[in-house]
């Protein structure tokens, strides 16, 4: 991953529990809740993987390679001209029903794609972030 450009969110605020956002964010179906309407087309998903396209950049397919329990999910997916990248969703509760959150891409971008990518992939990761902070049904599953 030495060739792998980094971005990272802001650290956002959860009103709740680690366990309950852990466990909602390792369904792939629920993911969707997070996303910038406008921006997603063609959203398929299932409880490990998910595909759907980006405007301007393209078709994506993610699914879940690791987590750790309460604390770290990391997917991983390929995106534009089979880009490949990795997008970790890392939790820390503060206290009950205060939970922190950060997110991070790191993708292998060439240097072309660096410069078109940079602000809208930022722009995603605070999108994401904020939809997260503002969402408040986490112990709703698809179950």
């Amino acid at each position: 991953m030495d060739n792998f450009t980094k971005y990272e969110s802001r650290i956002g605020k959860i009103k709740s529990g680690a366990k309950e956002v852990f466990d909602f964010v390792t369904d792939m179906r629920n993911f969707k809740q997070f996303l910038p309407e406008r921006t997603i087309q063609n959203w398929e998903a299932g409880r490990d993987e998910c595909s759907f396209e980006v405007s301007p950049v393209g078709t994506s397919k993610i699914n879940i390679v690791r987590t750790d329990p309460d604390h770290t999910v990391k997917y991983a997916g390929h995106g534009l001209n089979n880009t490949e990248f990795y997008l970790w969703v890392q939790l820390k509760e503060i206290e009950e029903n205060d939970t922190r959150v950060r997110l991070t891409i790191k993708a292998g971008l060439n240097p072309a794609m660096k410069m078109v990518a940079n602000k809208p992939i930022k722009d995603f990761l605070d999108k994401l972030v904020k939809g997260m902070e503002d969402f408040e049904d986490w112990k709703k599953t698809n179950d």
